[in-house]
C-alpha cells in the first residue's frame, strides 16, 4: 500500500487519522496526539529514504578536484547568482586549475567585494601560483587582518616565507600557529632547522602533553637535548622514541649514541645492532664502526668501514676509517713496522641522526622526524 506523508498525518481530521491506522495494523484507539505519534513513528520507520541527487554546484564542486576544469567551469557559471560568493570562488578556482589566472583573479576578486574574506587566500594562492609573491603576501597580510586566528592564512604566510629565504618571518608564522594551539611539531621542525634548540624542546614538550604517542616527536626532542649535552635526558626521549616505534632505525640509532655518550658502551653497541638490522644506512654504519674501534675491536670495526663503502662507494668517512683500522705490516725481521712511532688517532665520536622525511632509496634509509 502508499504510504500517507508526514504532512498529511500531521493536518489529517480524527476520521481521516483512524483510517490511517487502521490501514497500517496500528491501534486507532486513544488520543488523537498518540493516534498520530503512532502513525508518524511507523512512517519514520518503513518510509524508503529520498534519493539524493547532486545539483549543479556539487558536481561543479566535484569536477574541479578530478575532473575537466573547463567542464568544472562552465557548471559553475551557471550556478552564479548576485548574492552568493561560494560560486565565483569555484569558478575561479576552475580557472585556476586550467592555468587561466587573470580569470581566476577576477573571480576571486568579486567573491571579495561580495564579503567573502576567504577569497583573498584564494587569490594569494593564485599569485603565488603566478610568481607574484609580493602581492600575494600583501593578500595573505589583508586576510589575516581580517581574520586573526584564521590557521590556514599563517601557514600560507609561512610557506611564503619560507620559498623567500625569510627564516625570522618564517619561525615568526609557525610561533603564531602555535599560540592559536596548532602546529607545535611543525614550528620545533623549522626551530631545530635554525639551530635554536632550547626553544624546539619547550615546543616540542608542549606538544607531547597531548600526544605522548608521538614516536617522531620524542626522536626530535632527544636531538635537542643531544645537541645541548644533556645526554641523560635523551637518552630517555629516545627510550621513549624506540619504544613507541621498536622499527624506527634513525631513533635505534640516535639512542645508542646516548648510551655511548653516557658510558654505556656495550648496551650502545646492541642498539646500534638492531638499528643496522632494521636499514643498512650509512650514518648507522659509521657509528657503529666508530663504536667497535673504540671499543679495541679493530677487525670488527674493519669489516663495518668495507660494509659502508658497498654501500656508499668513496665515502670519506669510511676510507680513512678502514685505513685507520688496518692491519700494519711486518718488517723483514717479524716485528710490526714502520719502526717510526705514530701519533694515535682516536676513532670519529659517533653522530645522532637529525629526522627527515623517509628516503624512497632502495639501498639505503634515512631515519626521519
Amino acid at each position: 500500500m502508499t504510504l500517507p506523508s508526514a504532512a498529511e498525518v500531521e493536518h489529517a481530521e480524527w476520521p481521516a487519522l483512524k483510517a490511517f491506522a487502521a490501514d497500517l495494523g496500528l491501534n486507532p484507539k486513544g488520543r488523537s496526539g498518540l493516534v498520530r505519534q503512532r502513525v508518524l513513528d511507523h512512517l519514520r520507520e518503513h518510509a524508503a529514504p529520498s534519493e539524493w541527487r547532486a545539483g549543479k554546484a556539487e558536481q561543479a564542486a566535484l569536477l574541479t578536484r578530478i575532473g575537466p576544469a573547463d567542464l568544472a567551469a562552465t557548471l559553475w557559471e551557471s550556478t552564479i547568482t548576485l548574492d552568493a560568493p561560494a560560486p565565483w570562488v569555484g569558478l575561479g578556482t576552475a580557472y585556476l586549475k586550467a592555468d587561466r589566472f587573470e580569470e581566476a583573479l577576477k573571480c576571486y576578486d568579486r567573491a571579495i567585494s561580495m564579503g567573502d574574506s576567504g577569497a583573498r587566500l584564494h587569490k594569494a594562492q593564485a599569485l603565488m601560483r603566478s610568481g607574484r609573491s609580493d602581492a600575494a603576501f600583501a593578500e595573505i597580510e589583508d586576510a589575516l587582518g581580517e581574520s586573526p586566528g584564521n590557521v590556514r592564512g599563517w601557514a600560507m604566510r609561512a610557506a611564503l616565507a619560507e620559498a623567500g629565504g625569510d627564516a625570522q618571518e618564517t619561525i615568526a608564522s609557525h610561533r603564531r600557529i602555535a599560540d592559536l594551539g596548532h602546529g607545535r611539531l611543525g614550528l620545533a621542525k623549522i626551530l631545530m632547522r635554525a639551530g635554536e634548540f632550547m626553544e624546539a624542546e619547550r615546543a616540542l614538550s608542549a606538544h607531547l602533553t597531548s600526544h605522548p604517542d608521538d614516536a617522531v616527536a620524542w626522536n626530535n626532542r632527544g636531538v635537542c637535548l643531544a645537541k645541548r649535552g644533556i645526554w641523560k635526558d635523551a637518552v630517555e626521549a629516545f627510550r621513549r622514541a624506540v619504544a613507541v616505534d621498536p622499527r624506527d632505525a634513525g631513533a635505534q640509532n640516535n639512542l645508542a649514541v646516548a648510551l655511548d655518550a653516557t658510558g654505556r658502551g656495550e648496551e650502545a653497541l646492541r642498539r646500534i645492532a638492531a638499528a643496522r638490522r632494521i636499514a643498512e644506512d650509512p650514518r648507522i654504519l659509521l657509528n657503529e664502526a666508530a663504536l667497535r674501534e673504540r671499543k679495541g675491536a679493530p677487525a670488527a670495526a674493519r669489516e663495518v668501514y668495507a660494509r659502508v663503502l658497498e654501500v656508499a662507494p668513496e665515502h670519506p668517512e669510511a676510507v680513512a676509517g678502514k685505513r685507520r683500522v688496518a692491519p700494519r705490516a711486518r718488517s723483514a725481521t717479524g716485528r710490526k713496522g714502520p719502526a717510526r712511532k705514530r701519533a694515535k688517532r682516536k676513532a670519529p665520536a659517533a653522530r645522532t641522526s637529525k629526522p627527515r622525511p623517509k628516503a624512497a632509496s632502495r639501498r639505503t634509509r634515512r631515519p626521519h622526524r
